[in-house]
């Protein structure tokens, strides 16, 4: 049986205690319907923090992680997006992304990242809820 490949792509202010839990239920639903698969987490590479919640994610469900390490000094103005194409280009089964709320700002990658999810095909589950800790 195939893994199963999530990508967790979350904007800045979207890394809360709450925002994790908010996560963790996902996954844990998911590996319920999914039994007998690995999972793979992959972490969208920024913003800085979505590496070490994804890895606390994957340390508490026992999932393997899965990282595409970019040069963004070489690509300042498109990183975000060579970078995001680089993890839809690798596969997956799932994105979970968790977008600033529009007060808090744009989140320019979390969106980017959605657009070419659902470009590739890849189911895609947003959840837009403002969580605060």
């Amino acid at each position: 049986m195939r893994d199963m490949r999530i990508i967790i792509a979350a904007g800045r202010r979207r890394q809360t205690k709450a925002d994790q839990a908010l996560l963790g239920e996902r996954l844990d639903d998911i590996h319920e319907v999914c039994r007998g698969r690995n999972t793979i987490l992959i972490p969208a590479i920024l913003p800085d923090g979505v590496v070490a919640m994804t890895h606390r994610l994957a340390d508490k469900r026992g999932c393997m992680m899965e990282f595409f390490p970019f040069d963004y000094l070489k690509h300042p103005e498109n990183g975000v997006e060579l970078s995001n194409q680089k993890v839809i280009d690798h596969g997956a089964d799932l994105l979970l992304a968790l977008p600033d709320v529009p007060a808090d700002g744009p989140s320019h990658e979390t969106w980017d990242m959605v657009r070419r999810a659902l470009g590739a095909g890849i189911e895609t589950r947003i959840y837009p809820e403002a969580c605060h800790e």
